[in-house]
């Protein structure tokens, strides 16, 4: 062994510092404050759009020990957040109930959140919680992580940064699998990144650990191999041999003695990640359990193809020899499928297939811009670092330093990369929440910002030091300050740069601002302003999300809602009155006539209309409605009444999407006051008033948004 070379300090990394009793409550602060902003806030937020079937997938799973429900959202994260629930003994539905056997996974949701006994928000509580502590060791992993890159202070900084983080503030707190993915992939990364250059007992239980968990929270997972590539690369391009330590301790030079070790590791790795896999699914192949499932039930594979024939052969492949549990493949596929085809907003326009744009956008308009200076401050004391070389000495000192910071910073480098990369590839453009895998590196890279307050003897340009100082500290300052003002609407978070969450509706939607997170505030804003809710049947509601406003006591006339809860009657006519509409509504994202009105919807709606009235004039007596059965079965009808419901409040979308509205709720559900006047004029004015962009038509009908003419 090369003792010399095995003891030798990485000249670009700081002299390791003491944890000092100071340091350690300075964390503890930060981590403490981050939990009252957070958990204070969920407090006054009713179910996120997800948050009860995955609640529901876990309890399921630890419950029945079968896999139907939500196979393809992580399976990990869901038993975490779900293991208080299930010990605190949770009312479960009977598995007689049609929404089981049917496979129908939200249906059954409903039932088991809403309708069995439950404590919502005890359910609420316990699961977000459990989420928290998933949020607090990726805050511990940032924290270290910059600390050993650039000192203690910067750790601290990074952990500022996650702390104030209106974005970890949001996911931070909900039950889904977002936090476990960024988690897991930084957690990931750092492991590869540590067995690259020792492989230990200790490195590779690690990156058994992080990989093993990266799989079982997001099918996103397979991103962590072209990662792992390019810092297998990078390693094989350094002169550093690595060191095992296996039983004895001995060291491995050449690329190529160093990529056949490293090849024995990924081996190894795979088959430890395969063995977690089938572990977390109880060693049984199907997805269904035996024990408890009727003979006619079948996985629906026929609904999940992705479309690719690559793709579904090689999933083939592996449900034939059974290489991975059922569940898995099935949640893999079904995770594909999705993808390939949402509706995804942006900037007023609704279209399948996404944007290239779309996760720069949400980047540039849901990061805090105090961040930017920071990053930016950061870049520009990590190339004065490059530049000087940290040494005052030779210059092969000073290069080898340059190059060891360099080094040290790839796997941040890499990380940000491919991600990036592969989320401009994806087509869906859904939510910001999908990017959350990206801010923990930059909260590390951030940290370098520190070093502009804290002087050092070697500065490259000393007299800019007190306005740089007072820029990063401006900076951080401003970042926090606007994590208090946000406060409790985190998720609905939006920087200045497009005028703050009040204008965001006009943006983006779903889980970027509106995922039916506030009836809670709709209540509350009902109770103070007793004018607006005198007359529940001139108060409508137009709600995305699947808690029944019912729960909180909410009383209004239904509109068109997500999920679809139509039941089969003749529309009745609106009136004036107070119109509460969630954003994404308010967008048509979530409805089949999707996007902006354009003249074929005109068209298919004054067809429809006629129908209508004529049943509705025809219906009074026994005789007509004897004819209008005669016309078209009862099924028709009710199909020509949803379709006429859909449609009328998409003009209705289009009316309110060119006003401004009277009040917002959470900055996610607007408030429209509108007299008799306006709804007729919304309903029946002139045709030319919707049309926002005459033009779009073609583009709807190439993009495969019109959907056919019901009935």
């Amino acid at each position: 062994m090369n003792s010399r070379a095995t003891s030798k300090r990485n000249p670009a990394s700081p002299v390791p510092a003491r944890f000092s009793l100071p340091t350690a409550l300075a964390v503890g602060a930060l981590l403490a404050l981050f939990l009252i902003l957070g958990l204070s806030a969920i407090g006054q937020k009713s179910p996120a759009y997800d948050e009860p079937i995955h609640l529901t997938g876990g309890i399921s799973d630890w419950t029945t020990h079968d896999y139907r429900i939500l196979p393809e959202s992580g399976h990990l994260p869901q038993r975490w957040c779900a293991l208080p629930a299930w010990l605190g003994g949770s009312r479960f539905p009977s598995l007689e109930d049609p929404s089981w056997r049917t496979l129908h996974e939200w249906d059954f949701a409903e039932l088991l959140f809403f309708r069995s006994g439950n404590d919502v928000d005890r359910l609420l509580v316990q699961g977000r919680v459990m989420t928290a502590l998933l949020a607090v060791g990726l805050a511990l992993i940032v924290y270290a992580w910059s600390r050993a890159l650039f000192g203690p202070g910067a750790g601290l900084f990074s952990l500022a940064l996650f702390v104030f983080s209106p974005t970890m503030l949001a996911h931070g707190f909900l039950i889904t699998s977002d936090m476990a993915t960024a988690l897991f992939f930084t957690a990931a990364v750092g492991a590869w990144w540590l067995l690259l250059k020792r492989v230990s007992a200790g490195t590779l239980v690690a990156a058994w650990l992080a990989l093993s968990g990266l799989f079982l929270s997001k099918f996103s997972a397979p991103t962590i191999v072209p990662m792992g590539a390019a810092l297998l690369v990078v390693r094989l391009c350094h002169r550093a041999p690595s060191l095992v330590q296996l039983g004895r301790t001995w060291e491995v030079s050449g690329k190529g003695r160093l990529l056949a070790l490293y090849s024995a590791v990924v081996a190894v790795l795979v088959l430890m990640v395969a063995f977690s896999i089938w572990t977390a699914f109880g060693f049984r192949y199907s997805l269904l359990n035996p024990a408890i499932a009727q003979p006619d039930e079948q996985v629906p594979w026929q609904d999940v193809a992705t479309g690719s024939a690559r793709t579904d052969a090689g999933i083939g492949f592996a449900r034939e020899h059974r290489l991975l549990p059922e569940a898995y493949l099935f949640g893999f596929s079904h995770t594909l499928h999705l993808a390939s085809d949402r509706n995804a907003f942006l900037n007023g326009e609704v279209r399948r297939g996404g944007w290239l744009a779309f996760f720069p956008y949400c980047f540039a308009t849901k990061t805090p811009l105090g961040l930017f200076v920071l990053l930016v401050s950061a870049a520009g004391a990590i190339g004065i670092k490059l530049r000087s070389g940290h040494s005052g000495s030779a210059p092969d000192s000073a290069n080898d330093n340059r190059l060891a910071l360099l080094y040290e910073i790839a796997p941040l480098l890499v990380l940000l990369a491919v991600y990036w990369g592969v989320a401009l590839a994806s087509h869906l453009n859904i939510g910001h929440r999908h990017l959350l895998p990206v801010y923990p590196p930059l909260f590390i890279l951030a940290g370098a910002a520190v070093t502009w307050i804290t002087p050092a003897p070697q500065r490259a340009n000393p007299r800019s030091t007190p306005v740089m100082s007072a820029v990063v500290a401006a900076a951080l300052a401003f970042t926090a300050f606007e994590a208090i003002w946000t406060w409790p609407n985190y998720l609905a978070y939006f920087n200045l740069a497009v005028g703050g969450p009040g204008n965001a509706y006009r943006h983006l939607v779903d889980s970027s601002l509106d995922w039916g997170q506030d009836l809670k505030g709709l209540k509350s804003w009902l109770d103070a302003h007793p004018q607006d809710a005198t007359n529940r049947e001139r108060v409508y509601l137009s709600y995305f999300g699947p808690t029944p406003p019912e729960l909180y006591g909410i009383e209004a006339v239904r509109l068109p809602s997500h999920p679809d809860r139509w039941q089969p009657a003749v529309p009745r006519p609106l009136t004036g009155g107070t119109y509460l509409i969630s954003a994404t509504m308010l967008q048509c994202v979530a409805i089949p006539y999707s996007g902006l009105w354009n003249q074929s919807y005109q068209q298919q709606y004054e067809q429809l209309r006629e129908r209508v009235e004529s049943f509705q004039a025809r219906s009074g007596t026994q005789a007509g409605l004897a004819e209008l059965m005669r016309e078209a079965p009862e099924s028709t009808w009710a199909k020509v009444f949803w379709a006429y419901e859909m449609l009328r409040f998409s003009r209705l979308a289009s009316f309110l999407r060119q006003r401004e509205p009277d009040d917002e709720i959470g900055y996610s559900i607007l408030v429209y006051r509108l007299t008799d006047d306006d709804v007729a004029r919304a309903l029946d004015g002139p045709p030319g008033e919707m049309l926002e962009r005459p033009e779009i038509e073609a583009e709807d009908i190439r993009r495969g948004l019109k959907p056919p003419a019901p009935g």
